[in-house]
């Protein structure tokens, strides 16, 4: 008979040397370079244009309901307003739906001349709204209900700023996010 090989060893749970399991890493990284992840674009773009496209219909039916109530005489005579406050509000919602149409449809394709568009026609129709807000109708209007017209169209030119402001923070978020696949259209 031969003597037995494992006579003498311990088992491992009852050694006193350690020992040690798996593979040697080596130091530092295994990249020697830059790290590029490569994922599709956001699509930010897409649902802030398609958003556009909305908003740009809804405010298109509500141009098409004002032109209808414009021409009747008796509705101007009770609103108080003139036919300037007309022509302003009238331009003012064909700004605000053909720039929201066509740049929400650019958007929607990526091209990055559409969150300009749209930037652009949100101070355009800021613009008319204070020219607007100034008119002799307005502080007419404010003046009925003993109001000063200096203090309300101050408020007012307020409010509509910050609104403005949030609208134009709400469809430059394409510009600002990482990987926003838009591309380098310029508008002019």
């Amino acid at each position: 008979m031969q003597p037995d090989p494992w006579s003498g060893v311990e088992p491992e749970h009852k050694s006193v040397e350690p020992s040690i399991d798996g593979t040697v890493s080596l130091g530092g990284d295994n990249f020697n370079g830059q790290i590029i992840m490569l994922q599709p674009p956001s699509s930010s773009s897409k649902v802030i244009g398609i958003l556009l496209i909305v908003y740009g219909a809804f405010n298109l039916i509500s141009l098409l309901l004002s032109v209808v109530g414009f021409t009747d005489s008796k509705f101007m005579e009770d609103t108080g307003y003139t036919t300037i406050d007309v022509i302003l509000l009238l331009l003012s919602g064909l700004v605000a739906t053909a720039t929201s149409v066509i740049g929400g449809y650019w958007m929607v394709n990526y091209q990055r001349k559409g969150v300009y568009l749209v930037l652009i026609g949100l101070l355009v129709g800021f613009l008319l709204q204070i020219i607007m807000s100034f008119s002799d109708s307005t502080q007419d209007m404010y003046s009925e209900f003993g109001l000063e017209g200096s203090t309300v169209t101050a408020l007012v030119v307020g409010i509509q700023a910050a609104c403005v402001a949030v609208c134009g923070l709400i469809v430059a978020i394409p510009l600002m996010v990482a990987n926003n696949g838009l591309d380098d259209s310029k508008l002019f």
